[in-house]
């Protein structure tokens, strides 16, 4: 609000949106609804980029920003582990005992074989 009543054009923010948080998908924890209408609700202009994409994100980081204009929230849409087949899934290799969900990688530890798994995914890409 601060941003937006003083006209902070040139802020940019980043909000990354992979619709999860600690205790379970976001929709089900506290749904916020439409995060470009809340933030436009608080005076910014909002971009929705695929937050995947380092085209998107930096041309929407670039794009120039006026003085005395609103500030601009960037809603990066993710998926959380991307490139990363186990993550993904939400499968907890080394923890057997877990269930598979897709939060599991927003908090677990990772083990070294799992670290070295990842590597090999992303390497691949």
């Amino acid at each position: 609000m601060f941003a937006s009543h003083h006209r902070l054009g040139n802020l940019r923010a980043v909000l990354d949106c992979n619709g999860q948080q600690a205790f379970g998908l976001t929709r089900e924890v506290m749904d916020p609804g439409d995060m470009a209408h809340r933030w436009r609700a608080f005076g910014w202009e909002t971009d929705e980029v695929d937050g995947h994409s380092m085209e998107a994100l930096s041309a929407a980081l670039s794009a120039p920003g006026a003085a005395a204009a609103p500030p601009k929230m960037i809603i990066a849409h993710t998926k959380f582990g991307r490139g990363v087949s186990y993550m993904e899934r939400g499968e907890p290799l080394s923890q057997p005992h877990l269930a598979r969900h897709r939060i599991n990688w927003h908090y677990l530890p990772m083990s070294d074989s799992e670290f070295d798994l990842a590597m090999k995914d992303l390497d691949g890409q």
